[in-house]
């Protein structure tokens, strides 16, 4: 009877760097990788080794007490072995390498790693055994950490093997890496991609054959100019399905039609597989980056986002754009990352939104921040609804801004955003909303520039007749522009090295020459006055002049009202 024995070592190998975000990612190496026999690999050249009945039962009863985490009676079955008179060095081997399974479980590395030395050092242990024990050795030594030997143990199996898998150069790469030799490890990556690529190519064009020979089989029709081999592969597969649902279960072509599906389907999934693993990809990135090459950096972003799209690859190679001043290469890497569903916090619609109004589409920033907001995927919070506003007047929908502004306005602790929501309906001609949201304004208070509300109040107020309002606004505006233009006196006497006295006695006559037209002698002081303080001059004159003139117009209508009567009593008289 032959035993099922379990030779190699399961061990997950985690090689821990840190990435570019500063994320922790793992990348995995797991000795199954032993069990396999390279296509390419060197001939052996020593015969696969017997095993006796009799040890081949204790292998067996010590398997099923290791496997029972029963390790120190495991130990006893193996010892219980090495005093058979005559075993051959395969069943040496086999003792030794569960001798260094047990240490491995028990947590004894270097305990494992010295019985697994045994097996590579026993010239007469089959060659498969040689191969898998040097690279859990390597593995073993990762595991501790300690990255000379771990780096000295996978040159020890390069330079016994003609063609190595690529995941040595990984391991050697990730050990360099740990030592921080990131120079000295990137050509080793390198190396591992390149080797990989070159392997995949022959894989991949019997899967293309596969997948032609299968269109032509079932004379499915492609443009042999534009074609992509995995969607080649799903039509294919859609016709041979039509043709099953046709077809008889008890038909011979029946089973035959299923396993071609199936075929197809493998097909279509193993051309989507790329040469190269992500990790590896993930190393090379944090190399780079260690070493301040982002150009580099970002090409391997850009291999990443084509090969295993996800969130945080689009996003770190949009700001790697921005970076680099490419404004349309940033937009775009960050809607592939949005159309890809991969959007899920409300600061990343803002960095979007924001995005879009750095490449003037303030439409495009206004469509996606409302429909977050529909969807309460954006915070309802002031700054998003000012965003919002803000993207909707830009665009040029201003009942929409509005509508986003007054939103704000609520939230809003200050008066700025409802002073500024009383301009905004101003603009459209809604000059009662203007004077409630003016109104609103200087009762929250906390205004930069209370004149200007006052003024924007009186405005409003005198285009809905509330004359006698208007005027009280705009005197209030008028007492703090005048505080403004006293500041701003002060300030220029100040500059002028004067006393507020000599600079008014100063500016005066200044005027007076201006006004004679006759030439200012000496330095000409300016002290410029508060654009307000003329604005409120200016509308209390036309008030004063518009007040009159509807006045007399009220009173001529009243006149020709009482005429009219007049008259009709008259009339009525005669």
């Amino acid at each position: 009877m032959k035993i099922k024995i379990v030779l190699l070592v399961l061990i997950s190998l985690l090689i821990n760097f840190i990435e570019f975000n500063k994320e922790l990612r793992v990348i995995t190496f797991s000795s199954v990788y032993a069990q396999e026999e390279s296509a390419n690999a060197k001939r052996k050249t020593k015969k696969t080794g017997s095993m006796s009945e009799k040890v081949a039962k204790k292998l067996g009863l010590a398997q099923e007490l290791i496997e029972a985490e029963k390790l120190d009676e495991g130990l006893d079955e193996l010892n219980s072995i090495l005093e058979f008179r005559k075993l051959s060095p395969y069943e040496r081997g086999q003792v030794n390498y569960f001798f260094a399974y047990v240490q491995y479980l028990k947590g004894d590395y270097r305990g494992a790693i010295k019985f697994y030395q045994k097996v590579v050092d026993d010239e007469n242990v089959p060659d498969g055994l040689v191969s898998s024990s040097r690279f859990t050795i390597a593995q073993l030594y990762f595991q501790l950490e300690d990255w000379p030997m771990a780096i000295r143990a996978v040159d020890s199996i390069l330079a016994n093997d003609t063609a190595p898998r690529p995941d040595l150069y990984i391991l050697k790469g990730s050990a360099l890496y740990q030592q921080k030799k990131y120079k000295e490890m990137i050509p080793i990556v390198q190396k591992a991609i390149t080797i990989s690529e070159e392997r995949n190519a022959f894989r991949l064009e019997q899967l293309q054959k596969n997948v032609k020979t299968a269109a032509a089989e079932n004379r499915v029709k492609y443009d042999k100019n534009n074609f992509d081999y995995i969607s080649l592969a799903n039509q294919v597969k859609n016709k041979l399905k039509t043709d099953l649902a046709s077809t008889r279960k008890s038909s011979d072509k029946y089973p035959l039609i299923e396993d071609a599906i199936r075929g197809l389907e493998t097909d279509a999934k193993n051309l989507a597989i790329g040469p190269t693993k992500e990790n590896w990809w993930l190393l090379l990135r944090a190399a780079y980056f260690e070493l301040e090459e982002m150009d580099k950096v970002k090409e391997v972003l850009e291999r990443l986002v084509v090969e295993w799209s996800k969130k945080e690859y689009w996003t770190q190679l949009s700001a790697f754009y921005g970076q680099g001043k490419q404004e349309e290469e940033q937009m775009a890497a960050y809607q592939t990352a949005y159309h890809e569903g991969f959007l899920e916090k409300s600061n990343e619609y803002v960095q979007m939104a924001q995005l879009y109004l750095s490449v003037e589409a303030p439409y495009e920033a206004a469509k996606l921040l409302q429909k977050a907001m529909d969807e309460d995927k954006l915070d309802k919070e002031v700054k998003n609804w000012k965003l919002l506003s803000q993207s909707w007047f830009l665009a040029q929908y201003d009942d929409n801004a509005i509508i986003a502004l007054r939103e704000a306005a609520k939230l809003s602790d200050d008066g700025e955003l409802d002073i500024r929501l009383a301009r905004s309906l101003s603009n459209i001609a809604d000059f009662k909303g203007c004077v409630n949201s003016a109104k609103v304004a200087i009762e929250k208070g906390d205004l930069k520039r209370l004149d200007d509300s006052y003024i924007t109040l009186g405005m409003c107020q005198f285009e809905v007749a509330m004359y006698e309002d208007s005027k009280a606004s705009f005197a209030l505006a008028q007492v703090d522009a005048n505080a403004r233009n006293e500041v701003a006196l002060n300030e220029c006497a100040n500059r002028e090295g004067m006393n507020r006295e000599t600079l008014t006695i100063t500016l005066e006559t200044q005027k007076a020459f201006k006004d004679m037209g006759k030439e200012i002698e000496g330095k000409i002081i300016t002290c410029p006055t508060p654009a307000t303080v003329k604005t409120v001059q200016n509308w209390q004159k036309f008030l004063e002049k518009e007040v009159e003139r509807v006045t007399l117009l009220q009173n001529q209508m009243k006149n020709i009202e009482e005429q009219l009567r007049s008259g009709e009593s008259q009339a009525l008289s005669f």
